[in-house]
């Protein structure tokens, strides 16, 4: 099952790219946005979005305002929280996984999507 995958992430742009050449890899597609607006607006453009991806410090929006703002979009949307930071609160979000793991997120994937890159 191939997913399409909303990611919202302004620090370090490299940790941005390792996931997503995670998800890509996988077969699945993603949407980068590197601001909690311009996230939000993407999910409305875009209302096909699977998952939504957060990392916990975004700047100029706190990513518990982002979720919100989503949830508000899409109330049955799945938001995955991405924190450095060990027993992270989930601030609205349905998983917290480490943000240094880019596996996990696939991980994640099969076992609530049953969606992965090798069912293609």
């Amino acid at each position: 099952m191939k997913l399409v995958v909303l990611m919202i992430e302004v620090e370090q742009p490299e940790g941005l790219s390792a996931r997503k050449l995670v998800l890509e890899t996988a077969k699945h597609n993603v949407l980068t946005a590197y601001s909690g607006p311009y996230g939000l607006e993407l999910m409305r453009r875009f209302p096909n979005v699977d998952l939504l991806v957060v990392h916990r410090f975004v700047d100029g929006m706190p990513a518990e305002e982002i979720i919100r703002q989503a949830k508000e979009i899409n109330p049955k949307m799945p938001v995955v929280l991405l924190s450095p930071v060990a027993d992270a609160e989930p601030l609205g979000a349905q998983h917290v996984i480490p943000s240094h793991e880019p596996q996990m997120i696939l991980t994640l994937l099969e076992e609530s999507f049953g969606a992965s890159g090798t069912n293609y």
